[in-house]
């Protein structure tokens, strides 16, 4: 009996990993899209209150953020087209987890900006929200 127990255990965990990792996939999917339409609504949502941005220059915190990103919309010009490769996406406990892969641009040039990153997200009652970047 106790062994049919812990199996049940298991085989009810084991879709809860793979919601979390589709989750996180869908929220990448959609930041992508929502960057590649234009639609600043649908980023800054995209963000949790308390995101910060890592990067080689500093820390980036969401207002400044996205302050950049309307600057880059609003000088019209060529922002993109973005797209993720090779994610792989890491549960951090109960709220938390984290993802990192590749993230390109690809511009009408036909030349293309491809870095790394990492971002953790944390879990909110309305989905998952990009919490800390590494760029």
């Amino acid at each position: 009996m106790l062994r049919i127990l812990a199996l049940a255990l298991i085989f009810a965990v084991t879709p809860l990993l793979a919601d979390t990792e589709s989750e996180i996939r869908t929220a990448l999917d959609y930041y992508a899209e929502v960057w590649n339409e234009n639609d600043l609504d649908a980023i800054e949502g995209y963000y949790h209150q308390d995101f910060v941005l890592v990067t080689a220059a500093g820390v980036i915190g969401r207002a400044q953020q996205m302050s950049g990103i309307r600057n880059l919309v609003s000088e019209g010009g060529d922002r993109g087209e973005m797209s993720y490769s090779q994610i792989t996406v890491e549960e951090l406990g109960d709220r938390h987890a984290m993802a990192y892969g590749r993230v390109a641009l690809d511009f009408k040039d036909a030349s293309t900006l491809e870095r790394w990153f990492t971002t953790v997200y944390v879990k909110t009652p309305f989905g998952w929200k990009a919490l800390l970047t590494r760029n």
